[in-house]
């Protein structure tokens, strides 16, 4: 995992190395997100300005998904605008970014601020795919666990799908929860699976 900026050539981006950023943005990583995400940890931190449909400019295996305002990704790299070709957005930098629940996305500059909101908002995570070190650690944390067990008994045992409206609820209370464990500095494991590793 890196540790460090791999260069500074943007004032609001702290880049991890290209190398790693496309191995990460090339599956998925649940437990290297949350590492990535933990306090204390050098990069950058974006929040949406409105709802965007986010989409990932690179190769790799994000989807599309709606990122709600406020919601919190983490800055991996600046994208030089392009000069020749087809111009996607308005012409200006982007920023590749990840989100909470390990997928990355490229966004316009002015679809991101570096200014943090009262408080930042987390997308639903797959805490299923989470290695079962990782969960133990984060089921020590009673709101954690009250809310995963509360996404139990709403969505019960769905994982993918039509859901009910208490389900999703209950699934982006978990995130919250996992969220809040993670950047309030409490420790977890290392990661399961490292990306390029």
């Amino acid at each position: 995992m890196p540790t460090a900026c791999a260069r500074a050539s943007d004032p609001h981006a702290c880049p991890l190395p290209d190398r790693f950023v496309d191995a990460l943005c090339g599956g998925t990583f649940p437990d290297a997100t949350l590492a990535l995400f933990a306090s204390g940890t050098p990069w950058v931190r974006g929040y949406l300005r409105g709802d965007v449909d986010g989409w990932y400019a690179g190769t790799g295996g994000s989807s599309r998904a709606r990122l709600a305002f406020d919601e919190e990704v983490l800055v991996l790299r600046a994208r030089a605008p392009a000069t020749t070709g087809v111009i996607v957005g308005n012409g200006t930098t982007s920023y590749d970014v990840l989100r909470w629940d390990g997928f990355c996305y490229t966004l316009d500059s002015g679809e991101l601020t570096m200014k943090r909101p009262p408080r930042p908002r987390h997308p639903p995570l797959a805490f299923h795919r989470l290695s079962e070190a990782t969960q133990a650690a984060l089921l020590q944390d009673e709101k954690v666990r009250a809310a995963r067990s509360r996404r139990g008994k709403e969505c019960k045992g769905a994982m993918t799908g039509d859901v009910t409206l208490a389900c999703e609820k209950a699934d982006h209370a978990l995130g919250e929860a996992v969220a809040d464990h993670v950047v309030s500095g409490a420790p977890l494991p290392p990661p399961a699976q490292v990306p390029g590793g």
